[in-house]
C-alpha cells in the first residue's frame, strides 16, 4: 500500500507531496524540485509542527 498526498498551485503545479510505502522506514517529501527522505520520527515532528500551525487562530 502506498500513502500519498500533495498540494497543488492554482495552475495545477505540484508544490508539496509526501509518499510512503508500507514497510519502508522512510517517507519521501518533495518540495518543488527538492526531495528529502525522512525517517518516521522526522515525519512525526514535521506533522506535529504543521498540526500546531493549523490550529492557530488568525490575527485579528
Amino acid at each position: 500500500m502506498t500513502a500519498r498526498t500533495s498540494v497543488n498551485a492554482g495552475a495545477g503545479e505540484e508544490i508539496v507531496s509526501v509518499q510512503v510505502e508500507d514497510g519502508d522506514p522512510y517517507a519521501v517529501l518533495a518540495l518543488g524540485r527538492y526531495t528529502a527522505v525522512l525517517t518516521r520520527d522526522e515525519c512525526r515532528r514535521i506533522a506535529d509542527a504543521l498540526r500546531a500551525a493549523s490550529r492557530r487562530h488568525p490575527p485579528r
